[in-house]
């Protein structure tokens, strides 16, 4: 599968290199496992001979140094004959190489030194500190383990607190790239996209997976047999590969409140019964998850300031562990026994719910990267989802302009050619509820459909009064390059 996308991070290290010609740089590359961070640095330094290449293996010290000294040999031939028998003194070569020009020195899965050896941090702040004025370069520090690495370079009694000069976080690929991905091996995206983002979110390992497989031009059931359902699939145990080492001998209990909130459990009181933890220990461990972990995300109702603790709504941020944990961690039983097929017939049978949930994200991810007046008839400055605090008002997509006083809500449907005038009259009486912008805001209303609108559903609803999309007219609806950060 060809590389896709990147073209922010890949300019970074385009001006890293420029810049660190006359003076080294410490870069950090951080994000989630299979985000595509070795293969960024792969693609960047294709065909040049500056950049070092070192694997950080949970190995003894001795055993990992030889692996490391071989490599450096190849552009110091005395070390073919030399033994270099500590990590500072690899270090020393390796600094000595760049004050002699500039050099590129990458250490992948650089977390890994805490179980090696974790002096390797504060010899590599020792002798960072007394050369980096003579050198040229940059030293690249790649790490999966998202807590150990802030761990590592955050947190301000560590030695290589305050050392970087650059980081790159990797961010999951935009659901346009995905579309291009899906469109490239014949898939038409207004049909597909929702079920791929759905499992797979934008990391582009799991559509190499796909690629390298073939599972593209197969069924859903047998994508998900293959790849989730038999008890060797390659992502059967995706969670659990994703997440133990982040959570360690604790991971039973969050792995019990992620299970639960996958399966539709977003408030706070309710995740604590169905998990079997009391309320007063819950809001400990989700904050955890939220803001140390960050697995889980708090969401509010757009108009709701941040400190609106009662109104907060959790859920799982990573699509794959969304997935994950509602039907594969759950279902380990029937994978155990072989019933690979069958648990493909529950997921299927509970998908277009599950989607019903996710198409709301992916709508809300499209229109913030086409913010520029083409679909929301204004400029936004927030956009989320709507409820009040019982849960008898909802509304999907809720956008706002405070400088105009607009405002914009949306419908999201997976079939919208089923939604009346009867329905259209009910959506729009849920906006008096929403508290916002006064008497002389200006509102829109939309129906946003997964599946195309017949033409007699527009004529009837924009008669009275919506905006009508589907996901089709959307996706053609080319966006701005930037987002709202």
């Amino acid at each position: 599968m060809k590389f896709y996308n990147r073209t922010r991070e890949l300019d970074r290290l385009g001006e890293l290199t420029v810049k660190s010609s006359g003076n080294a740089h410490l870069l950090v590359i951080s994000g989630r496992r299979r985000i595509g961070k070795t293969e960024l640095i792969r693609h960047f330094s294709a065909g040049r001979n500056d950049f070092l290449y070192f694997f950080v293996s949970k190995k003894k010290p001795h055993v990992l140094l030889d692996e490391f000294t071989e490599i450096l040999a190849e552009r110091i031939p005395i070390l073919k004959s030399a033994k270099v028998k500590s990590f500072e003194a690899l270090f020393s070569f390796i600094f000595h190489e760049m004050s002699n020009g500039p050099l590129y020195v990458v250490f992948d899965e650089f977390q890994n030194f805490q179980q090696v050896d974790d002096s390797v941090f504060s010899t590599l702040q020792k002798l960072w500190d007394e050369n980096k004025h003579l050198l040229s370069g940059a030293i690249i520090c790649i790490g999966s383990i998202q807590t150990l690495m802030r761990d590592i370079f955050e947190g301000n009694k560590e030695p290589l607190f305050g050392r970087a000069t650059a980081k790159i976080h990797l961010k999951p690929l935009t659901s346009d790239v995905v579309a291009e991905i899906l469109g490239d091996n014949a898939l038409e995206p207004s049909k597909h996209l929702l079920p791929y983002t759905s499992m797979f979110g934008g990391v582009p390992k799991y559509y190499f997976l796909l690629d390298r497989h073939k599972l593209f031009k197969k069924s859903m059931e047998e994508r998900l047999v293959r790849l989730f359902c038999e008890p060797d699939a390659i992502l059967q145990n995706e969670g659990r590969e994703l997440l133990i080492e982040e959570f360690g001998k604790n991971y039973h209990l969050y792995f019990s409140i992620l299970q639960v909130i996958a399966s539709g459990e977003t408030q706070m009181a309710r995740i604590a019964d169905s998990a079997g933890i009391s309320v007063s220990s819950i809001s400990k461990y989700l904050d955890e998850l939220v803001s140390y972990y960050q697995v889980v995300e708090r969401r509010l109702p757009v108009t709701s300031s941040r400190e609106d603790q009662k109104s907060g709504r959790y859920h799982v941020s990573d699509p794959l562990l969304k997935f994950w944990f509602r039907y594969i961690y759950r279902n380990q039983s029937l994978i155990g026994l072989g019933e690979s097929h069958r648990l493909g017939e529950k997921i299927q049978k509970d998908l277009s719910t599950y989607m019903g949930w996710t198409f709301e994200v992916l709508i809300r991810d499209l229109l913030t990267t086409r913010n520029n007046g083409s679909l929301v008839p204004f400029g936004f400055d927030k956009i989320g989802g709507y409820w009040n605090r019982n849960g008898t008002v909802e509304i999907d997509i809720v956008a706002l302009d405070s400088d105009s006083n607009q405002i914009f809500f949306g419908e999201c449907k997976l079939n919208g050619n089923k939604f009346t005038a009867a329905d259209a009259k009910r959506f729009k009486d849920k906006a008096v509820h929403v508290k916002w912008g006064g008497k002389d805001r200006r509102e829109y209303f939309a129906l946003i459909s997964h599946d195309e609108l017949h033409p007699q559903t527009v004529r009837l609803l924009e008669e009275e009064g919506i905006i009508c999309m589907d996901l089709k007219s959307i996706l053609m609806s080319v966006g701005p390059d930037s987002a709202l950060e």
